[in-house]
C-alpha cells in the first residue's frame, strides 16, 4: 500500500503561514521571508512552493502542477513553463545544481518538499490529520483508493482530487472510492468527488463509490450523487462490477 497525502480548492477561514529553515511563506499575500525580509518571489513559483508545502513528504506530480497553476483553458508552454518556476524557486531557497536542499526532483514524475515544515495560524485540533488516503492496486488499470476521516472543506479535501490526476497520468482509469471510513462529508467533499468522476470520464475512465454508511450515505443521496456515480455496499462489489465481473 501506498499512502497519499492532497491540496484545497476551497481552503479554510484562518491564516496559515508555513516556516521552513529560516523562510516563511504566507499563502493569503503571496508573500515569502528569510529571517523576517521579504523576498522576491514571481506568482507561479510562489504557486509551486505552497502546493509542495501542503504536500509535505509526498510526491505532487507535474500534472497535477499542471492543473493547479495553468487551468484547461490557459495556452502555455507547460513544460518549460514549470522548469522555469521550479528553478527560480530553488534560486530563491538557495539550492542550486545537486544541492537541491528542500525540493526533490522525482525523474518524470515530479517533486516532494523534503524540509520539515511548521505550520502556523491553525487551531491545534484542525492541524491533525483529518483525513488518511491509500491506494491499493488490484489491476494494471485498476486501482482501489481507501479514504478514512472527514472530506470537507480543507487543506487535505483537494488532495483525493490530486490523486486522481496523478493515477491518470500512470494510465490507470479504473478507480473504486473506498469511504467506508469515512465518518462525515460537507458539500465541498460532494464536489470533489463528482469533480474526480467527471474527470475519469473525460478521459475514457470510470470512478465508482464504495462504502457510504451513515450521515455519509444518507447526504451522497440528499445531493443525487448516487444518480452520476455509481454507488456500491462493500469495495468487493465495485471491484466485482468494475473489473467487469458482475453487473454495474
Amino acid at each position: 500500500m501506498i499512502e497519499c497525502a492532497a491540496i484545497v480548492s476551497h481552503p479554510r477561514q484562518f491564516p496559515r503561514l508555513f516556516r521552513f529553515g529560516p523562510f516563511e511563506a504566507d499563502p493569503e499575500t503571496g508573500e515569502l521571508r528569510k529571517s523576517g525580509r521579504k523576498l522576491h518571489l514571481q506568482e507561479k513559483p510562489f504557486q509551486v512552493l505552497v502546493a509542495l508545502l501542503e504536500q509535505r513528504g509526498n510526491l505532487v506530480s507535474r500534472k497535477a502542477l499542471h492543473e493547479r497553476l495553468w487551468p484547461e483553458d490557459t495556452f502555455v508552454d507547460f513544460e518549460n513553463g514549470l522548469n522555469t518556476a521550479i528553478s527560480k524557486l530553488r534560486e530563491v531557497l538557495g539550492g542550486s545544481g545537486k544541492d537541491h536542499r528542500y525540493i526533490e526532483t522525482l525523474a518524470r514524475r515530479g517533486y516532494r518538499f523534503t524540509s520539515p515544515v511548521e505550520e502556523l495560524g491553525a487551531p491545534a485540533a484542525v492541524q491533525q490529520r483529518e483525513l488518511n488516503i491509500q491506494k491499493r492496486l488490484i489491476e494494471p488499470d485498476s486501482v482501489v483508493v481507501e479514504i478514512a476521516g472527514r472530506i470537507v472543506a480543507g487543506p487535505e479535501c483537494q488532495q483525493i482530487e490530486w490523486l486522481i490526476s496523478d493515477l491518470l497520468s500512470q494510465d490507470q482509469k479504473k478507480i473504486i472510492f473506498d469511504i467506508s471510513g469515512v465518518s462525515s462529508i460537507d458539500s465541498s467533499g460532494v464536489g470533489i468527488i463528482v469533480m474526480c468522476f467527471g474527470k475519469m470520464k473525460k478521459a475514457g475512465g470510470d470512478l465508482r463509490v464504495a462504502g457510504a454508511k451513515g450521515i455519509v450515505e444518507e447526504v451522497l443521496k440528499m445531493t443525487k450523487v448516487d444518480s452520476i456515480i455509481s454507488l456500491y455496499p462493500t469495495a468487493a462489489a465495485a471491484v466485482e462490477g468494475i473489473t467487469g465481473q458482475g453487473k454495474a
